[in-house]
C-alpha cells in the first residue's frame, strides 16, 4: 500500500513491486484483492497497479510510519468491527499481553461511556484501547484518564492548531462541545492493581448528524471542525507517543509535573460547574486539581469540597 501511496496516479508494475518487497508477483496479487476488498480503489492494467484515491482506513504498516515509541503500540490489534475495544484488550489483559499493547476497530457496536453510557462509534472515528501495567494503587487509577485527556488535547493543538481544552475528569472539547471521550477500567485484587485499560474514542473523520439530538447537541468531530479529513493512522499514532511520554513523566515523578500543563489545557478551572456524584450534587466554582487528581470546588458558602469522581456539568 505504501509504494502505491508514494505514486499516486501512477502504475507500478506487479514486477517491481515485488522485487521491492521481495515476495512472489501471486503474493502481490493476493494483497491486492485484499485491499479491494476492504473498499480501496486500486485499478488493475497492463501496465500494473494505480492507486485511484486514498483510502481511510486503519493500517498497521501506515501507524507505524509515525510512531516513535518503544513500548506503546509494540503490538497492535487492529479490527475491522467488534463490540467494544475496551472488552477485548481485558480478555487480552487477562490472557497476560504485555503492556502498551493497543486495541484499535473502525467501529464498535457496543462502545460505552463512563456510567455504562453508550457511546457511538460508527466509521470514521477513531477508537482504540491501550493496555497499561502501572505498579500503582487501585486508587490512582484517575491520573491516568487525566494525563491521557491532557495527551488528546495537545495532540489536537499541535497537528490540527484547534483548540481542544479538556473538562475534567475525561472528556476533551472543541468550542464548549465534546470531540472525546476516555474510559478507564481497572481490574485489581485488595490493594493491588493487575492491570487497567484506557479506552480513547474520537470523533474524527465521522460527523455528528446522524448522532440522536439529545447527543449531536453537544458533540463535535475533526471533519466538521476542519472541515476536511484527517489521517487516523498519523493521529493515533502521536496519540501514542504523547501517551508513552507523558506516563513515563507520571511514573517516575508523579502527577505534580504534569500538573502546569493539564491546567493550561482545562477549561474547567474558573468555571462554575455542578458535580453529580452517587451521594451528593455539588455547585461552586472549580478552583484547582490537586495531586491525587481530585477537583477542588469552592461552594457558595465558601466550602471546599474535594471530588475524586462524578459528572461535571459547565454551567453559563
Amino acid at each position: 500500500m505504501r509504494l502505491l501511496m508514494q505514486h499516486p496516479g501512477s502504475y507500478i508494475s506487479g514486477e517491481e513491486l515485488a522485487t521491492k518487497l521481495g515476495v512472489s508477483r501471486t503474493a502481490i496479487w493476493k494483497h491486492i484483492r485484499t485491499l479491494k476488498a476492504k473498499g480501496v480503489e486500486i485499478e488493475v492494467a497492463k501496465q500494473g497497479y494505480r492507486l485511484m484515491n486514498m483510502p481511510d482506513l486503519l493500517m498497521e504498516s501506515e501507524i507505524r510510519r509515525y510512531l516513535k515509541t518503544r513500548r506503546f503500540g509494540r503490538k497492535l490489534y487492529i479490527h475491522e468491527s467488534v463490540a467494544s475495544t475496551n472488552d477485548l484488550a481485558k480478555e487480552l489483559a487477562r490472557s497476560g499481553e504485555e503492556e502498551g499493547s493497543v486495541v484499535i476497530a473502525e467501529e464498535q457496536t457496543h462502545g460505552r461511556g463512563r456510567v455504562g453510557r453508550i457511546w457511538l462509534s460508527p466509521r470514521g472515528g477513531l477508537w482504540f484501547s491501550l493496555i497499561l501495567r502501572p505498579n500503582i494503587a487501585p486508587e490512582e487509577a484517575p491520573k491516568i484518564t487525566l494525563i491521557f485527556g491532557a495527551g488528546v488535547a495537545k495532540t489536537l493543538r499541535r497537528l490540527y492548531h484547534i483548540d481542544a481544552s479538556i473538562k475534567w475528569p475525561n472528556d476533551v472539547l472543541i468550542q464548549e462541545k465534546k470531540v472525546c471521550g476516555i474510559l478507564t477500567e481497572v481490574e485489581a485484587e485488595l490493594d493491588v492493581l493487575n492491570f487497567l485499560v484506557v479506552g480513547v474514542g474520537i470523533n474524527a473523520n465521522n460527523t455528528t448528524r446522524d448522532f440522536p439530538e439529545e447527543i449531536r447537541t453537544g458533540a463535535t468531530s475533526l471533519i466538521e471542525v476542519l472541515g476536511r479529513k484527517v489521517d487516523r493512522n498519523q493521529l493515533l499514532a502521536e496519540l501514542l507517543n504523547e501517551f508513552e511520554r507523558s506516563y513515563g513523566i507520571l511514573l517516575k515523578s508523579g502527577l505534580r509535573s504534569l500538573l502546569i500543563d493539564w491546567e493550561d489545557l482545562c477549561s474547567t478551572l474558573g468555571k462554575r460547574v455542578r458535580i453529580l456524584t452517587p451521594r451528593e450534587t455539588i455547585e461552586g466554582e472549580a478552583v484547582k486539581i490537586d495531586e491525587e487528581g481530585a477537583l477542588i470546588i469552592k461552594t457558595d458558602s465558601g466550602e471546599r469540597k474535594r471530588v475524586i469522581y462524578g459528572e461535571c456539568i459547565h454551567l453559563r
